[in-house]
């Protein structure tokens, strides 16, 4: 023996990961999903043969402004007696004031 080993090691024989990518595109107006593996190269190609059809990305919706979907929050009503922000109470549409009265009740303005 020479003080070589002939054993090739185990991991080198093995077969790299590949990378998978989705795409999906609309040709003539038909939704499509394509799955390609390798390194992004094989990526470019895929996307640029699908262009060469006639390939169209899919039309991204940008969603509505949130504050158009929510209802317009109205103005809370300020209380006679203490001048100060009423409450919007559990009822819709209703506000009471939280402050208490100098009786050591509460106020009992509501609106």
């Amino acid at each position: 023996m020479n003080g070589q080993s002939n054993v090739t090691s185990i991991t080198a024989a093995q077969p790299q990961a590949q990378a998978k990518f989705t795409i999906t595109a609309s040709i003539d107006g038909f939704p499509v999903s394509i799955e390609v593996e390798g390194k992004a190269d094989a990526l470019r190609g895929m996307i640029d043969r699908l262009k060469a059809i006639g390939a169209t990305p899919p039309q991204v919706q940008t969603p509505a402004p949130a504050q158009a979907s929510t209802p317009a929050k109205k103005a809370s009503p300020t209380c006679p007696d203490h001048g100060t922000p009423m409450k919007a109470s559990r009822k819709p549409g209703t506000w009471f004031c939280p402050r208490q009265a100098d009786d050591g009740g509460y106020c009992p303005h509501k609106a």
